[in-house]
């Protein structure tokens, strides 16, 4: 008995996917005007990259880093968003926190601080409301020394600001709220380094600012731009135009969309995340170039078929190719959302939507672009007789 292949998509397939086309137009406008509200109204769950915040790194005192109880341990704090990575060696780690706000949160972050590395005491309070002040409360009267030695154990240098001049127990710290965000980073600081004292050295730290944010911000939509503006040219050189025009709104789409996915899941939007983007956009232009060689071969090869026709035809030939090409990455994609971590969610769950939305666009989009811009197959007709005649 001859072993017969097992076929995903039966051969001589005839799905009608043109004839759904205006439905697949209709939901895929309404789901990028959707997501494209969400941007402006709700806004990106911008991570530590484009935020700003805090660079902590860190070396076991003995043996490597165990990421997973770092991760369990500084995630408990009420600092934020905090995310690890190893750092050089197995020894040694990355611990990036969010930047801080200056609220009420951060002040009583310091007086828990406060307590522990100076004795129970102690109080830090804030200062009026819509100010930055902080008010510093000791068991006994100290003078200005002792209030600088005091205050600098939660971060706060306060070396040109004006000390009290004779003994005192309270003390009031005069700030504005900008100043008071900048000293609440190191507050953060000091809380990660006491929670993890007994197992880990601090070997460093860096405070990442806004404007830093900002420029890795415009350095990444730059590259999302570059990258689609690059497509398109190769799109436009390798195909007829309305090919590339037709892959180019197949691409915005996809992502839009993906966009549109972290602002419903609230999955924070970093350099891993437009990593992914960039990454979705290549996927769905290479199962689009697949189809399009398709098309345009059977363009040449059949002659009375209208263009409908054509598109139908070559989106079936290569529904085999799609399908198994889409559930390996899916597979592939769905391990690393079940297995790899926080670190990876967002990148993996944007990939996993990637996967089904680069599908989909390539057969409903790319495809069904070309009917709304009047492509003729005899065009290609023409161009094949012109070259025969040549010859």
């Amino acid at each position: 008995m001859l072993w017969k292949p097992h076929h995903i998509v039966p051969a001589h397939t005839k799905i009608n996917f043109m004839g759904h086309r205006l439905w697949a137009l209709g939901l895929s406008t309404l789901v990028n005007v959707l997501s494209l509200a969400g941007v402006f109204v709700f806004g990106l769950n911008f991570g530590i990259d484009f935020e700003g915040g805090i660079a902590i790194q860190v070396r076991a005192k003995q043996g490597t880093i165990q990421l997973d109880e770092l991760r369990n341990t500084t995630g408990a704090l009420g600092i934020g968003e905090v995310s690890l990575q190893e750092f050089g060696d197995k020894s040694s780690a990355l611990i990036r926190v969010q930047r801080q706000q200056g609220n009420a949160e951060c002040v009583a972050h310091a007086d828990a601080v406060m307590k522990r590395r100076v004795g129970n005491g102690w109080s830090v309070k804030p200062g009026a409301e819509g100010t930055g002040d902080v008010v510093f409360s000791a068991p006994s009267q100290l003078d200005a020394g002792g209030w600088r030695d005091a205050v600098s154990r939660v971060g706060l240098t306060v070396l040109e600001r004006e000390l009290p001049r004779a003994n005192t127990n309270t003390v009031k710290i005069d700030m504005t709220p900008e100043q008071r965000a900048e000293w609440c980073q190191q507050v953060a600081i000091k809380v990660v380094d006491d929670a993890i004292s007994n197992q880990y050295d601090v070997r460093g730290t860096e405070s990442v600012g806004p404007k830093v944010g900002a420029e890795l911000m415009h350095s990444g939509i730059i590259a999302v731009l570059a990258t689609l503006a690059a497509i398109a040219i190769y799109m436009w050189f390798r195909f007829e135009w309305q090919f590339g025009i037709g892959a180019l709104i197949s691409m915005l789409h996809d992502v839009i969309s993906t966009i549109g996915i972290f602002v419903l899941l609230r999955l924070d939007f970093s350099l891993t995340a437009l990593a992914a983007v960039l990454t979705i956009a290549g996927y769905s232009i290479n199962d689009t170039v697949v189809v399009f060689d398709r098309v345009r071969e059977n363009m040449r090869r059949y002659k009375k078929l209208g263009l409908v026709d054509v598109l139908n035809l070559s989106i079936n030939e290569t529904l085999s190719r799609t399908v198994m090409t889409s559930i390996t990455v899916f597979v592939a994609v769905l391990a690393l959302v079940i297995f790899g971590g926080p670190v990876l969610y967002s990148f993996s769950v944007a990939m996993l939507w990637g996967v089904i939305v680069g599908t989909y666009s390539s057969i409903w989009i790319a495809c069904a672009g070309l009917v709304y811009m009047k492509l003729r197959p005899e065009q290609f007709r023409r161009e094949e007789e012109g070259a025969k005649a040549k010859a």
